[in-house]
């Protein structure tokens, strides 16, 4: 038997329903420069959802892989932003570099050139809404000396097999709230 329309209501799903999925999937390279100590979009790691609902949450999850151009690839922070504001930061940090997630280095040694790293994270925006609309969320990244950021890519990206062209990608999920 089918459903019928509007036979599964917000009294019956509860809280917790998921209530729709958008995702972005990124298997292009890119790189971008980036400015030290100034958080940026991570090229093409953005997702936009028009929630049901003025009171639902939004779980995000990214997963993000690449290299930089400095071999001191641990001076990376990773967080989210929805619109312009940026999420989960901790406040009176001084200079110190905030976010939602350090890289996991792919190389035992310092190495910007061959091995790619990645970061995985996710958020559960709980911020209700006054108005409906589309919202945006987008992959960030704040590293603390100028460098390139290669997406998807090893720095020297040559057709070998040792320089991997790993995906990525950023999920939101609305769920009832």
């Amino acid at each position: 038997d089918m459903l019928a329309a509007g036979a599964v209501t917000a009294a019956k799903r509860g809280t917790g329903a998921i209530l729709q999925a958008k995702a972005t999937y990124v298997d292009t390279t890119s790189s971008q420069a980036l400015t030290g100590g100034t958080r940026a979009n991570i090229t093409g790691l953005s997702v936009s959802i028009t929630p049901t609902t003025l009171t639902s949450n939004m779980l995000v999850f990214v997963r993000w892989n690449g290299e930089s151009s400095l071999a001191g690839q641990y001076d990376a922070v990773f967080g989210l932003r929805r619109g312009s504001t940026d999420l989960g930061l901790q406040s009176s940090v001084g200079t110190r570099p905030t976010g939602m997630q350090m890289t996991a280095i792919g190389h035992w040694a310092s190495n910007a050139d061959s091995t790619p790293d990645s970061a995985n994270w996710f958020y559960l925006d709980e911020e209700d809404r006054t108005a409906s609309g589309q919202i945006t969320y987008n992959a960030t990244v704040v590293y603390t000396s100028n460098s390139t950021l290669y997406n998807q890519r090893t720095v020297s990206d040559t057709d070998v097999t040792s320089k991997e062209r790993p995906t990525s990608s950023i999920v939101v999920m609305e769920v009832a709230a």
